[in-house]
């Protein structure tokens, strides 16, 4: 019995480490994605986060056609989604941002 649960903790152990964190992003990569490119989710997708990524994306062109349609109102949401890049920036410089493995972002490994 002893030796089937060993076999589990070096299966998990395996699993663990195979792809995972062999797959690591580089913390200055990503604030650099995120600095000119943050309004966009570009980071976030680089770090996986695709689903977030996009609704950045989405958020900004909807932010730029009611800015058309409204000046205030447009300015609010590129507020709201500045704040976003903002956050995401601070995390990331801060070294508290994770991927979409639940990984922290803080090796600069390029």
């Amino acid at each position: 019995m002893a030796d089937i649960e060993n076999e589990n903790i070096d299966v998990q152990d395996e699993v663990q480490n195979s792809g995972i964190k062999g797959n690591k992003k580089s913390r200055l990569t990503a604030l650099i994605l995120c600095w000119f490119l943050g309004f966009f989710g570009v980071h976030r997708m680089y770090t996986g986060k695709i689903g977030s990524g996009f609704l950045m994306l989405y958020g900004t062109i909807a932010s730029a056609c009611v800015l058309v349609l409204n000046i205030y109102l447009g300015l609010i949401c590129f507020t709201v989604v500045g704040g976003f890049v903002v956050n995401d920036f601070l995390r990331i410089a801060t070294k508290t941002f994770k991927d979409c493995y639940g990984d922290y972002i803080e090796e600069d490994n390029v």
